[in-house]
């Protein structure tokens, strides 16, 4: 299995301090086994994407080229700091403090319509994007 929700910060601790990328069981994950940024599907990096939970509360996160990603909790702020890729072809794995890893089925998103989706943590979201 191929992993790249946390390739972003793979690179950078790799090239800071040559550590090698610890995977979520805390196991160092071998290279070969991350998949190259040139492998994400293109249609989410830069976009932004409206979530509103089953309880009515909702966010904007912006998935940024290159993994990180950003969400604007409110209209005023504070913004929290993640990092985002892809499990395999059709997994979507976000990670932020302090809620850690989680991962959503994935299909590719059409601006402007709303698709359900069930994380593996049992957290059901609407999500909708809302730029091209």
């Amino acid at each position: 299995m191929k992993i790249a929700p946390f390739a972003a910060l793979a690179a950078a601790s790799s090239l800071a301090a040559c550590v090698p990328y610890v995977g979520a069981t805390g196991e160092p994950v071998p290279e070969s086994e991350i998949e190259p940024y040139s492998s994400w599907p293109s249609e989410l990096e830069g976009r932004t994407i409206d979530i509103v939970t089953e309880d009515g509360i909702g966010n904007r996160v912006n998935f940024q080229p290159g993994g990180q990603m950003e969400i604007l909790v409110t209209r005023r702020g504070p913004v929290v700091e993640g990092v985002w890729g892809f499990e395999g072809e059709d997994t979507l794995c976000v990670a932020f403090a302090p809620r850690g890893e989680e991962c959503w089925p994935y299909e590719p998103m059409v601006v402007g319509e709303t698709q359900t989706v069930t994380s593996n943590r049992g957290q059901t979201l609407q999500v909708t994007m809302i730029d091209n």
